[in-house]
């Protein structure tokens, strides 16, 4: 999934895939339980269109990873 939607194949560590891709340094996304997990660091000194185009792949990733668009995550997570 990370392939398609970011260009690159993620790396397995401690049982999290990892990537980096333009303005993130390091993105690290698991399954705990249920759950999706996603931790990410920025790359403070992008520039603004590595940073746009890594928010494009972050959403589509976010997307085909949960099945839901950005607005129907923020209506879930204000139901929680």
């Amino acid at each position: 999934m990370m392939m398609e939607c970011f260009g690159c194949d993620a790396e397995m560590e401690d049982g999290k895939f990892v990537i980096g891709y333009k303005s993130l340094k390091r993105m690290e996304a698991w399954i705990d339980g249920k759950q999706l997990c996603v931790h990410t660091e920025s790359n403070m000194d992008a520039d603004l269109g590595d940073v746009s185009d890594a928010n494009r792949c972050f959403r589509r990733f976010l997307e085909s990873a949960t099945g839901f668009t950005a607005k129907q995550r923020t209506k879930k997570m204000k139901k929680s």
